[in-house]
């Protein structure tokens, strides 16, 4: 998987994983906000985002699910953020968002949160 890939994968009727590759900027915010926007209206209410593979995230790449969130949330369902690495959790802390958006150590905490049973 290269910087600019992801893979979106449906868990459930509501709950669907993006696992991001290499980083989350202005190469592929676009598109993550248009498959989150595109799971919104195709009725997800929890978007999981995999952190795992991200080794760079850009104030674009953050704003392309920042943007996102609260329409989720109006809906009762959340966008949550797992695996993610100490440097992203650093971006995230100095934007002052750490406390803002949903963030879970693991998919399966993140499956958890959103009703599935591990």
């Amino acid at each position: 998987m290269n910087n600019q890939e992801f893979i979106r994968h449906a868990l459930t009727d509501n709950v669907l994983l993006i696992k991001l590759g290499q980083s989350l900027d202005n190469n592929n915010a676009h598109a993550v906000l248009e498959t989150i926007t595109v799971a919104h209206d195709e009725g997800y209410t929890f978007i999981i985002v995999d952190m795992a593979e991200v080794d760079f995230l850009s104030s674009a790449g953050v704003g392309s699910i920042l943007g996102t969130v609260e329409m989720f949330r109006e809906q009762g369902g959340d966008i949550i953020l797992c695996n993610v690495s100490n440097t992203a959790l650093h971006v995230l802390k100095v934007l002052d968002l750490d406390d803002f958006l949903t963030i879970k150590p693991t998919v399966n905490e993140a499956r958890e949160l959103c009703g599935i049973k591990v």
